[in-house]
């Protein structure tokens, strides 16, 4: 019985997660990110002038499905930034992510890891930083992050709501922050099934 309830317990988590993918798929897949504007096409043009295969990210600390080593750390950064998360004791918010993002389509994948890229290396160009993100200041940060969410370039506007959306939806699939707002978590595979119907006795028609 504990075996039959610890796989719908992976059965169940597996589900949440493939449903949360969807959700993100759906949101980042509708707007067309970066290939759905005139000015989503010029930040892509301008990544690609961007640098890449850059040195002096940290390890993650598990093997990863779909970032690299490099935007594990960009994501975790832009995560904690973007939830007010503490640096000591932090919650790896980039390791759920990671998860999700392996269960999405080549398109939104693509979509990602552009994302993450420009992200990262923009700060030479929209903040005239001589920094990436990843180096700067949790303040720098925050200002930087606020200057993607106001900016009048749509594409700009687009790539931070779908961080946030990331961040977000990563965050509350970890079971640990779950007590942060009130949630025990799902029942099934901690209690037994309930019985679902309740048949009444038979009873005799001539009577």
């Amino acid at each position: 019985m504990i075996e039959a309830r610890g796989e719908e317990g992976m059965q169940e988590n597996g589900e949440r997660q493939s449903a949360v993918a969807l959700i993100l798929e759906r949101e980042i897949g509708r707007r067309g990110m970066l290939r759905g504007s005139a000015s989503g096409i010029l930040l892509l043009a301008l990544g690609g002038l961007m640098p890449s295969g850059c040195r002096g990210y940290p390890p993650p600390p598990v093997p990863l499905r779909f970032f690299s080593d490099e935007e594990y750390a960009i994501f975790q950064a832009v995560a904690r930034a973007i939830l007010g998360l503490e640096e000591e004791g932090q919650v790896e918010v980039a390791v759920e992510v990671d998860r999700l993002a392996s269960h999405m389509s080549g398109s939104v994948r693509r979509d990602i890891h552009w994302m993450l890229r420009i992200f990262e290396h923009g700060t030479h160009l929209f903040d005239l930083k001589g920094r990436r993100f990843t180096r700067l200041s949790r303040r720098d940060q925050e200002q930087y992050l606020r200057g993607w969410m106001q900016s009048s370039l749509g594409a700009r506007r687009m790539v931070f709501r779908a961080l946030k959306l990331l961040a977000a939806l990563g965050y509350y699939g970890l079971p640990e922050t779950w007590s942060t707002i009130g949630y025990g978590g799902p029942w099934l595979g901690r209690r037994a099934e309930e019985r679902r119907f309740l048949y009444e006795k038979p009873t005799s028609l001539g009577t």
